[in-house]
């Protein structure tokens, strides 16, 4: 699996923390379990699990609890002060274009909170939008200024893989809002 070293550890830290929101465990079975959900669109290590743990812990938004045994006998559970940095995160305004860190914020939100981050889905399908717009200028910008390079076919090629990647994304925010409302509507009646 490839760990992608661009992220902050912003987000791991609250993937983590909405990892304890869940029940409380040990490094091992948060891995284990991140491992069958979020990391499908933000992968972890174990070597960013730990320090993130201590980090916590130290910050005072886990408790460690050792139990009788070996190996893997330490779980870790969330503070009401960890909820309260959770929470803050979970509402506070992301940058739109960070897909994944979207994606992070509604898989940890409980049904009741879906609703509170509609906002975050539709600043996301307004930035995919104006790729979008953009993708399209330099489109006309390389037919006009660009015409006669050999190498424009593979550049429009190129511009293509952005044109599809903003599409979908745009597809899936549109099935996330419309999911958003009707979930709205069916608890209404």
């Amino acid at each position: 699996m490839i760990y992608h070293t661009d992220m902050s550890r912003t987000p791991i830290l609250f993937a983590v923390l909405g990892m304890l929101r869940l029940r409380p465990m040990t490094g091992y079975e948060i891995k284990q379990v991140y491992e069958k959900g979020p990391a499908n669109f933000m992968p972890i290590s174990f070597g960013q699990i730990y320090p993130v743990l201590a980090k916590l812990r130290q910050g005072k938004m886990v408790l460690q609890n050792k139990q009788p045994g070996g190996r893997g006998s330490i779980s870790y559970s969330i503070t009401p002060k960890g909820e309260e940095a959770f929470r803050k995160w979970l509402f506070s305004s992301g940058d739109p274009a960070n897909y994944r860190e979207l994606l992070l914020r509604l898989f940890f939100a409980a049904p009741p909170e879906l609703a509170e981050l509609r906002g975050h889905v539709e600043a996301f399908r307004r930035q995919e939008q104006a790729d979008l717009d953009h993708y399209e200028a330099t489109r006309k910008w390389l037919d006009t200024a660009r015409a006669r390079n050999p190498r424009l076919p593979i550049w429009k090629l190129v511009l293509e893989y952005g044109v599809l990647q903003s599409e979908s994304r745009m597809l899936w925010a549109d099935r996330a809002l419309a999911f958003m409302t009707n979930r709205k509507r069916n608890q209404n009646k």
